[in-house]
């Protein structure tokens, strides 16, 4: 028999068997739901029916100490204390972990709500998290939990500890932090010392330890057979540690449950987790779990469990399909994830149910009063420590320097199909570079799943060359590159953008009349991505510079690419450093000898190649009036960016944040600017054959939000105005 169960139903206690651990697993997850849908009924009140004993009366068992009836009353909590237990009510069923149970009837708490010491209350939220565990400890998984604040997830989890440590033999448990505090004798380790004094006291259970010391118990006593000193006991241990200086401080040796503390203020957690893992399996076995749980502080120190709870699959995490991805209620595979809606104070019924509808009304509510009363950062801080969803967790606090609403409609208007686009491998033979189509996707996770297998993605275009070989200066590409291939660690990208520059097309139709417009200015391709050879990402980037024959300019921090290109005798497609007038404008690089490309100094991306990046996308490139001269229409900058990853990085970003599309795309539109700004536009003259219908006809646009900007109207004729040259000087 894989486990007995204790059970109560219809006012009587039994037993459930299963057989295999199957059968239990799929129980487990056959009443695993969500907080606001488990249904607890009058049942509920069983619970913690221990506690309420005690609290009652001052103690748990009333029979005389030692007798039968006390032995056996002790020895049955004690089952359920390793067990669990099931409650059932007609055709519902509960299942009370071990931890859980014990945490609900034996582990008192400081109760905020009341200000004083008692037992937790029944919370569907905090049994939803304690199935969470356990379903991930029988998946053989480890368990991460993005959690809002107040749901006492500290408390719980070293009640999980103290199970442990109470009644199981040999078992190691450990508890980390980013900082001592979080778990010493002014953190969680207090919560462990208060739960060891009341068991000592008012259970059976007496459990001495030796050594006794903040951050490091065993359960033993020194006893003396005959004139030998030994120890007794179950030998159980809990370890503290803190991880300022060293990730991997006191990770050694084997390990039960390892619970990190304060997962979102933990920058080395990454790190931590790694060295642990091979302390809690052997072999292809698992033999402990790692849980992280933490509300997000700093985003600088929130990466790993960030990681963790939207790579669940990556990182060995038990993933939970969730509505909770953003604001939109987009469905995925997550860590846990505890929103603010869930057993949120006072929307929780008598017997520990949220109320969810009623509490997403209230802080939407709330958030509408914070909206008038808060400046904008302190309003998507607020937010942040509040979220209903993973992504207003992980949310930018500061006001975000790009604009957002534009961007949001620009993201629509791609979702929407209005940029048609190839997937392209390209290929070199003896007649020159050759393009075919792939059914190979680009990558479209951001950030990128460290992890992932193959980060090559592929090319996407969304106009070819103009012609098979363009003039020169007729495209602008920008690089931002890698230093290595394979890797595991990290989540850079090789990034390029290939730029179609404006070009003033005269056009002779076939009447002889002459028409006149700009062709807009705008991005044509783009990759991301690298390969595990860095020498198959050089020549990747060599090939769309060439197909375009683009003018690229490239950061050289990492010069890697602009050795590549020398070696090929190919320098002529990069930019040298006295002809990236951005560099003289800002007075950047000064003592960067480096002959081509710029250098990323810090300062340069965020306080300067931005402001050009927010310029272009907020410039107005066409206008549409009424008959009278009002402007009944706009077309912004942002229409010219077709790239739905460049714009999800710009709805991301923030100071510190890995953009490698972004990087790419600051330096290009600022070198593209000065260049315009000091050479003008190129010029194309073309009789009415020889237009773009050509190309339209091969990309079967149904849409183009540049077609025919600009072009002259009959005299006479009514539609609105449009004007191709505004704000072009």
């Amino acid at each position: 028999m894989y486990k007995i169960v204790s059970t109560y139903n219809k006012g009587k206690w039994g037993t459930t068997e299963f057989k295999k651990e199957s059968d239990f697993i799929e129980y487990i997850l056959s009443i695993f739901s969500e907080p606001g849908l488990y249904g607890f009924t009058d049942i509920a009140y069983e619970f913690n029916a221990e506690a309420k004993t005690f609290n009652k009366e001052g103690f748990y068992c009333n029979k005389p100490f030692r007798s039968k009836d006390f032995t056996n009353y002790w020895e049955d909590q004690k089952n359920k204390c390793r067990e669990g237990v099931i409650y059932k009510d007609g055709d519902k069923s509960f299942f009370l972990t071990r931890d859980y149970y014990m945490w609900l009837n034996f582990l008192p708490i400081f109760d905020k709500e009341e200000k004083k010491y008692g037992f937790a209350k029944v919370r569907d939220a905090q049994y939803h998290m304690a199935l969470y565990e356990l379903l991930a400890e029988l998946n053989n998984q480890h368990a991460a939990i993005l959690k809002k604040r107040q749901i006492a997830s500290s408390y719980f989890h070293m009640a999980k500890i103290i199970n442990q440590y109470w009644f199981e033999e040999g078992s190691i448990c450990k508890i980390g932090a980013s900082l001592k505090d979080f778990i010493n004798d002014k953190g969680s380790w207090k919560f462990l010392d208060e739960y060891k004094t009341f068991l000592n006291e008012h259970t059976a259970w007496y459990r001495p330890s030796n050594p006794e010391k903040v951050l490091l118990w065993q359960q033993q006593i020194e006893v003396k057979i005959g004139n030998r000193k030994t120890a007794r006991g179950l030998k159980s241990k809990i370890q503290g540690g803190s991880f300022e200086k060293n990730a991997t401080t006191g990770v050694g040796g084997p390990c039960t449950y390892f619970f990190h503390e304060e997962a979102g203020i933990a920058p080395k957690m990454g790190e931590t987790y790694e060295y642990l893992r091979p302390a809690m399996s052997s072999g292809m076995i698992t033999t402990g779990m790692f849980i992280a749980a933490g509300s997000v502080g700093d985003l600088q120190q929130c990466n790993p469990l960030k990681e963790m709870i939207l790579n669940p699959k990556a990182n060995d995490i038990y993933s939970v399909k969730t509505n909770l991805m953003d604001k939109d209620g987009a469905t995925g595979m997550a860590g846990l994830f505890i929103p603010e809606q869930w057993s949120m104070p006072p929307f929780i019924d008598k017997y520990g149910n949220s109320k969810v509808e009623e509490a997403v009304l209230a802080i939407i509510e709330e958030r509408a009063r914070w909206k008038n009363e808060l400046n904008g950062e302190a309003f998507q801080l607020r937010i942040s420590q509040k979220p209903m969803n993973i992504s207003e967790a992980f949310a930018y606090r500061k006001e975000s320097i790009f604009p957002q609403g534009i961007l949001s409609r620009q993201k629509k208007r791609i979702e929407e199909k209005e940029y048609p686009y190839e997937l392209i491998e390209l290929d070199r033979d003896e007649k020159g570079i050759s393009a075919k189509r792939t059914n190979k996707l680009p990558i479209s996770k951001f950030p990128v799943d460290k992890k992932q297998t193959d980060k090559t993605g592929t090319i996407v275009v969304w106009e070819r060359p103009a012609a098979k070989k363009p003039d020169f200066g007729a495209y602008y590409a920008s690089i931002d590159p890698v230093s290595e291939g394979k890797t595991t660690t990290s989540d850079s990208l090789c990034s390029i953008f290939v730029y179609k520059n404006a070009t003033e097309v005269i056009r002779t139709t076939s009447s002889g009349d002459v028409e006149q417009f700009l062709e807009k200015d705008k991005i044509v391709a783009a990759w991301c991505g690298r390969f595990d050879d860095i020498n198959k990402t050089h020549e990747r980037l060599e090939l769309i510079i060439e197909w375009y024959n683009a003018w690229t300019i490239v950061e050289n921090n990492i010069s890697l690419f602009i050795q590549h290109m020398i070696a090929r005798k190919k320098q002529r497609y990069l930019v040298p450093k006295q002809q990236i007038l951005f560099l003289k404008e800002l007075g950047s690089n000064k003592t960067v000898y480096q002959e081509y490309g710029w250098k990323n100094t810090g300062t340069l991306f965020k306080n300067h190649l931005i402001s050009y990046a927010i310029e272009f996308l907020r410039e107005v490139i066409d206008e549409e009036t009424d008959i009278n001269g009002g402007v009944t229409g706009q077309t912004l900058g942002v229409e010219r960016i077709p790239d739905p990853m460049l714009i999800t990085e710009m709805l991301a970003y923030y100071p510190g944040l890995n953009v490698d599309r972004l990087v790419a795309f600051g330096a290009l539109i600022a070198f593209v600017k000065i260049q315009q700004s000091n050479r003008g536009y190129s010029k194309r003259h073309e009789s009415e054959d020889k237009s773009l219908v050509n190309s339209e006809n091969l990309y079967k646009l149904k849409y183009s939000p540049f077609k025919n900007i600009g072009r002259a109207t009959k005299t006479g004729d009514k539609r609105p105005r449009r004007s191709g040259f505004k704000n072009y000087k």
